[in-house]
């Protein structure tokens, strides 16, 4: 986990009411409802939430990548005090793997299979730098060496057909350092791998931001990844940020029902107890209900409720889109505190 001093001001990356939606057969769909955040350099961001909760809309948006019909009808993403949404489609082009890296979580999809690793690296080095091929290969073969290939000079003239999938998301690490990009958008980049690769890759990431100063945005659904790797989290459900605090904080105190029922569903083999199933499903994103999206499937909920929460303050960085919490501070009923605190020491964060 980075280490990083309180923010001083904006940071290298600044979202602002970012609204994306997508047709819908009674109107449009709202995936990505009036997010905000801010990203420092060298922090690691972790994006949580159920499938469908919008992460991965909000890291694709970000990239300027939102899929066709999908597109983005309100807000600001600023990188570096500039607003990529105002950019035509030639100069965000311009923008991805330069000034923002990215790593999916099927390499395989991001690499032609008729060329060679080395022939694709070097293309986009040179894409985005004015450099010889012969210095660009040379940018390649040490981007392969930092992130750990055996024999990089050799494994340049290999197709992806010939990489593990934990080889290619390093390929993909390493296609991100050539640039020395700002941010770096990790969409569940350890989906379908293995434990120990898993905790490689996620090293990795965890060098760009510590040892390049690169600001991370990690989109997971795995909170042991966000407990051991993230500086901060922001939890989605329905579209929303419901919940938006450092990571320890998270995991000690959660404040949002949400939240909690997600770290009481997390396996914990320290202790044995029994897993809390979040009971219901998350709302169809056409019939949403009114009020809060959560109230359906909470156990606190009452009749203010039925009118929609903002995202509000608590203390000590701790942002919560709950009536309850922001009448009480913290969720009221604490009997489930000690478990939490047990989750907390299990995954690393107890005292911190």
């Amino acid at each position: 986990m980075a280490v990083l001093a309180p923010p001083s001001g904006p940071g290298v990356l600044s979202v602002r009411n970012l609204v994306t939606v997508y047709p819908g057969r009674d109107g449009e769909v709202v995936a990505v409802d009036d997010v905000s955040f801010e990203l420092s350099p060298g922090e690691v961001l972790g994006i949580v939430g159920d499938s469908g909760s919008g992460k991965t809309t909000l890291a694709r948006s970000l990239l300027g990548l939102v899929s066709t019909p999908g597109r983005i009808i309100g807000g600001e993403i600023k990188l570096h005090g500039r607003d990529l949404l105002k950019l035509s489609h030639k100069e965000m082009r311009k923008v991805r793997g330069r000034e923002i890296g990215m790593i999916f979580q099927n390499p395989i999809r991001s690499f032609h299979p008729g060329f060679t690793i080395g022939w694709q690296l070097v293309e986009a080095a040179t894409q985005h730098a004015n450099i010889s091929r012969r210095e660009a290969t040379e940018k390649v073969v040490e981007a392969l060496t930092w992130v750990g290939m055996p024999e990089p000079a050799e494994r340049i003239n290999d197709y992806p057909h010939q990489f593990s999938g934990g080889m290619l998301q390093r390929v993909m690490i390493a296609m991100s350092l050539l640039n020395e990009p700002a941010v770096l958008i990790a969409d569940e980049p350890t989906t379908a791998l293995d434990v120990t690769i898993q905790a490689q890759i996620l090293e990795l990431i965890e060098r760009l931001a510590v040892d390049r100063g690169m600001g991370v945005v990690l989109v997971t659904h795995n909170l042991g990844m966000v407990a051991s790797l993230c500086d901060r989290v922001i939890v989605m459900y329905a579209g929303q940020i419901v919940e938006e605090a450092p990571v320890e904080t998270v995991f000690h105190t959660p404040a949002h029902p949400y939240t909690r029922g997600l770290l009481d569903s997390q396996p914990d083999r320290s202790t044995g107890k029994r897993l809390t199933e979040l009971r219901g499903a998350s709302p169809q994103m056409t019939e949403l209900p009114s009020g809060c999206r959560f109230q359906n499937r909470c156990d606190y909920v009452e009749e203010k409720c039925t009118e929609p929460p903002a995202l509000a303050d608590l203390s000590h960085g701790q942002k919560v889109r709950c009536w309850i919490s922001q009448r009480h501070g913290l969720l009221p009923t604490r009997l489930a505190d000690s478990d939490h605190r047990d989750r907390a020491e299990s995954t690393g964060l107890s005292g911190k």
